[in-house]
């Protein structure tokens, strides 16, 4: 495990690959403006909501004529339609010291392409799309409020890997997620949750208005060290102090089983707070995310 420098910027036909990716909010969204999800706007077309007696703001377009003549009161009956709308989507990104190592693939990178290639996904979907990202000590060390500008999703990938990841603990990325607009909306939290549990917790409860995806950024390599017998000198993820092992086939048992125990936590309290998991493990595997987004859920 070796600390990364900043790596390059993902290349804008590495975000157009997220062009189609899709994805769905889980509440009804507010909106005058149309796009793809469900709303409670009503519109002259849409998703079927029902019947209403015509009046003088009804649509005669609408007008439904086999319900106005079953009618035994002769009453003229008009549809009513819940056009769909356009949400907003926010990535929230962890860069505390943890997200700067570098295993098989550097955790700083995936994030970094990841939060552009889903601001490009959103803006495509004609979705507004903010971005945030917090190290270990500054809640807003990247901030961009919701736009529809096309040149974001590539000034996001720039941004993102322009800033070093540093700094240890989640207290940052809980004050970055309590900044964000009440009004719900849909949210990419992009993180190693290589945190206890008990700290990932109030990061969670700080979003509990929104949607949550989790993006869990994994690596084997920077978790477990290879399995071989003797010193090994071992890198803290957060606070990046080194020390030096004596590895052994027990002590890595213990590890490995201790890294099961923190998936086998995280999984449950993602279960209780209804945060569906989005696992990145390595490489950008977009089937695989389009994949989970579509069933819901995976596990870790």
């Amino acid at each position: 495990m070796v600390a990364a420098s900043n790596p390059p910027a993902a290349t804008e036909s590495d975000l157009e690959e997220f062009a189609d990716l899709v994805y769905a909010l889980r509440h009804r969204v507010s909106s005058s403006r149309p796009g793809n999800h469900a709303s409670r706007s009503p519109g002259s077309y849409g998703r079927f909501a029902g019947l209403d007696r015509l009046s003088g703001n009804s649509d005669l377009r609408r007008l439904d004529l086999r319900a106005s003549i079953a009618d035994p009161f002769a009453s003229v009956w008009v549809r009513r339609y819940l056009q769909a709308a356009s949400g907003v989507v926010h990535v929230v990104v962890d860069l505390s010291g943890s997200m700067g190592f570098r295993g098989s693939v550097a955790r700083h990178a995936v994030a970094a392409t990841l939060a552009g290639g889903l601001t490009r996904a959103a803006i495509r979907s004609g979705d507004r799309a903010s971005v945030r990202a917090a190290t270990g000590d500054r809640s807003d060390a990247f901030v961009m409020e919701p736009t529809r500008r096309a040149s974001a999703p590539s000034e996001v990938a720039m941004a993102l890997a322009a800033i070093a990841p540093a700094g240890s603990g989640l207290s940052a990325l809980r004050e970055c997620c309590s900044q964000l607009s009440t009004t719900p909306g849909l949210v990419f939290l992009i993180s190693d949750f290589a945190a206890a549990v008990d700290a990932i917790r109030p990061v969670l409860d700080a979003l509990v208005m929104h949607d949550v995806r989790a993006v869990v950024v994994g690596d084997p390599e920077a978790e477990v060290p290879a399995a071989r017998f003797g010193l090994a000198h071992l890198d803290d993820l957060e606070d990046r102090r080194g020390g030096v092992a004596f590895l052994r086939p027990s002590l890595l048992r213990r590890w490995r089983e201790r890294r099961r125990e923190h998936g086998r936590a995280l999984s449950s309290l993602f279960a209780e707070t209804g945060c569906p998991v989005i696992p990145v493990t390595g490489q950008i595997d977009l089937e695989q995310i389009t994949e989970t987004l579509i069933a819901g859920q995976a596990t870790l």
